[in-house]
């Protein structure tokens, strides 16, 4: 696995030169960006001060519709300002193929990215990880290949379940909730399993209460599965269709593994094993590998927190000792 100090000199070596151009367009893109917001108060404290000068005195009625219209128009005529010759249209795909598939060649050349591509809604239904039902799924930045001996696969996701409610004078209104935000990483365990096993974040801590709650989730066909390491009950509650196999996939070292993962990766982490798969969840507030106008591509700081990420999903395979074949599928 290359480490932190390695990227560091391809980033000064093989990175920089296309990242300052690519900073430059940057640039250009934010001071046109303001030059037409800039335009656009001008016109609209413009058509205010003519308001309060003419219109209003005018006394007429029809005057503040005209100005409406004209302010409307001001506001419509920067957005298309905006659009039309603030924005850089390739921008945002030479940023994902210059700096993002270029991080992801560097982790490893046997990786391919698809910017466009993601995790499919069948597959991440299939984790079991999370039961609710999926009204609105999307997702970006697939990257898949082999890791030593693992078939990986991984993406942002974002899934989303709907609520519509109706008040007392029969208007409805929907909102939208979010299931599961962040990475979503699926890699062929090379093990059949007969049965389900998830690993969920441990939300209500341990004791008596915690234990009786964690058992009575009705929702799962799955049973609560109480393991023997108080470590990683600390941080983990267990589900699963035969507690014996769970015992088994859940064994001491990995156990031990997975919660030395969690330790050093706070963000909440879901894992199932399902079928021959592993499937792993890492929740994140922020959009993955996207571009700041306001931030400057040249310093490794932010760069950094790109290849961080894209390490982070690849040493799921070497952390949890996936490419230790001690298995071998059916």
């Amino acid at each position: 696995m290359k480490s932190l100090h390695e990227f560091e000199l391809f980033f000064e070596k093989e990175m920089m030169p296309d990242l300052q151009l690519l900073d430059k367009r940057r640039n250009a893109i934010v001071k046109r960006s303001m030059m037409v917001i800039l335009f656009t108060i001008l016109a609209l404290l413009l058509l205010v001060v003519v308001y309060i000068n003419y219109g209003k005195k005018s006394g007429e009625d029809s005057n503040i519709l005209w100005f409406i219209i004209a302010g409307v128009l001001i506001v419509v005529g920067g957005i298309i300002a905006g659009s039309a010759w603030a924005r850089d249209k390739t921008f945002y795909t030479d940023f994902k193929t210059q700096v993002i598939e270029r991080i992801v060649k560097f982790v490893s050349p046997d990786l391919t990215y698809e910017p466009k591509n993601f995790i499919g809604s069948d597959s991440f239904q299939r984790s079991r990880i999370f039961l609710k039902n999926v009204d609105r799924y999307n997702g970006d930045d697939m990257v898949q290949g082999k890791i030593d001996k693992t078939q990986v696969w991984f993406s942002e996701v974002k899934a989303e379940y709907r609520n519509t409610t109706t008040d007392s004078k029969g208007r409805t209104k929907t909102s939208w909730h979010t299931i599961f935000k962040g990475m979503f990483f699926i890699a062929d365990f090379n093990k059949h399993f007969q049965t389900s096993t998830v690993v969920l974040p441990n939300r209500l801590g341990k004791g008596f209460l915690a234990t009786f709650f964690n058992k009575m989730n009705l929702a799962r066909r799955e049973k609560h599965v109480r393991l023997e390491d108080p470590d990683f009950n600390k941080h983990f509650v267990v589900y699963g269709e035969d507690q014996v196999e769970a015992r088994y996939v859940l064994s001491t070292s990995l156990m031990r593994r997975i919660t030395e993962f969690k330790i050093k990766h706070p963000n909440p982490l879901y894992i199932s094993f399902v079928n021959s798969f592993l499937y792993v969840g890492i929740a994140y507030k922020k959009d993955l590998f996207e571009p700041s106008y306001f931030k400057k591509l040249t310093r490794f700081s932010l760069v950094k927190e790109f290849f961080e990420d894209i390490h982070l999903s690849v040493s799921i395979v070497e952390e949890l000792n996936l490419n230790n074949r001690i298995w071998t599928k059916q």
